[in-house]
């Protein structure tokens, strides 16, 4: 088996419990090694810190497994981490049916995400090791879990890119199944394994419950980047007279119109498909002015080396969320790019704020994914996701 030897930095780092080791903490590889091969990381010094999978063609070197030198990966290993990942659900959460199963290494099965809605299991693999056990993983998901009966393989993304993999959508396991209705709190939703990621964004869940005791009944809401309806929907049960929903995709559009359909809200909400940055310009062209507005835009930065105009995308849409809002009004802005740290991005609203003549104040304290997408302390990669709730007062 080749070795991956690492420098100090990267191996206090593992001993702390990081899951990844970067090509840049790489000293020297000794052997061969082939994008998915398993690997031994070493210190210079020659102690052991783990085993894992490699790719030498990957940001990523190594994404490792285990800590036990005589752990074998394989088959029985992954079952034991994902009736382990699952036991925690059912341990934090107040749901059994509709929740991330498995968040990569926060569950110490880096490069890999399996997310359950009800008897469907949607995977979704971002490492070339991971992807070899693929049919080892599907099985030992519904060995753990029986009443899954689909395992929908979600593989697409710039993540499968980056490590050279081919994407696809199909089941991969199980009945063929694709749609599914979910309950969230008083809502319900269609999750369709072939819309947007996963087919629903479940680390929000825990935001859009918190949304329905802000609003009063008579509310204009404004939910931008709506995706399948999910912030809208808990708005109009929570007594909003109108809801305006704005998405580029319309697709995802025609499934949030099902959903309010399906929660008795459709002359409540007003879908829009279009950018969001021009419907929203068009808004205070017309002078509109909403109680809630909601900003949870896709991820604007990617990579470190988009930071400086992912910032700038992030100020323009609460700039313009920002003029949207009442004065004595309500605005909930989110991102969940890694790269931004909830530093940064206070600091952008508080810009965004001050162009905007906006005194903002916390309503709540700083919102982040739900339980089942948990935060490895050792690991910052695993908190990605920061939700503000803002009271918003003009300036005088």
């Amino acid at each position: 088996m080749a070795r991956v030897v690492v420098d100090a930095q990267a191996a206090r780092a593992i001993g702390k419990g990081a899951m990844i080791v970067f090509k840049k903490g790489v000293v020297r590889v000794e052997g061969e090694v082939k994008p998915g091969d398993i690997v031994e990381v070493y210190t210079r010094g020659g102690k052991f810190l783990g085993k894992g999978f490699a790719n030498p063609n990957s940001n990523i070197m190594v994404r490792i497994v285990t800590k036990d030198k005589d752990v074998e990966i394989n088959k029985d290993l992954f079952r034991e981490r994902i009736k382990k990942a699952n036991d925690y659900r059912k341990k934090v959460l107040r749901y059994t049916n509709v929740y991330r199963m498995v968040y990569g290494e926060a569950d110490y099965l880096p490069g890999l995400i399996v997310d359950r809605f009800n008897d469907i299991a949607s995977l979704q693999i971002s490492s070339a090791g991971m992807e070899r056990f693929k049919m080892d993983v599907a099985e030992a998901i519904m060995e753990v879990e029986p009443e899954i009966e689909t395992v929908f393989e979600k593989n697409t993304g710039r993540s499968r890119r980056r490590e050279g993999l081919p994407e696809i959508e199909r089941v991969l396991l199980g009945k063929e199944k694709y749609r599914t209705i979910i309950q969230e709190g008083r809502a319900k939703f269609i999750v369709d394994m072939r819309g947007q990621k996963t087919g629903f964004f479940l680390d929000q869940r825990e935001n859009r419950l918190a949304l329905e005791k802000w609003v009063k009944p008579g509310d204009r809401v404004l939910d931008v980047f709506t995706y399948t309806g999910g912030f809208a929907i808990h708005a109009a049960i929570a007594g909003a007279e109108e809801v305006i929903a704005i998405d580029k995709s319309p697709r995802a559009i025609e499934t949030a119109k099902e959903n309010a359909k399906l929660n008795g809200v459709e002359d409540k909400v007003k879908f829009i498909v279009g950018s969001a940055f021009e419907e929203m310009e068009k808004l205070q062209k017309r002078g509109e002015k909403f109680d809630i507005v909601i900003l949870d835009p896709p991820a604007f930065v990617q990579h470190e080396k988009d930071l400086k105009a992912g910032l700038r995308a992030y100020f323009n849409v609460n700039f313009a969320g920002l003029n949207l809002v009442k004065d004595g009004g309500i605005l909930v802005t989110c991102s969940c790019s890694q790269h931004v740290d909830l530093q940064m991005f206070k600091d952008m609203i508080i810009a965004a704020g001050a162009k905007a003549g906006k005194f903002l104040k916390m309503l709540e304290p700083y919102r982040t994914q739900a339980p089942d997408h948990p935060i490895l302390m050792a690991s910052k990669d695993t908190e990605y996701l920061k939700c503000l709730f803002l009271y918003v007062e003009n300036m005088r």
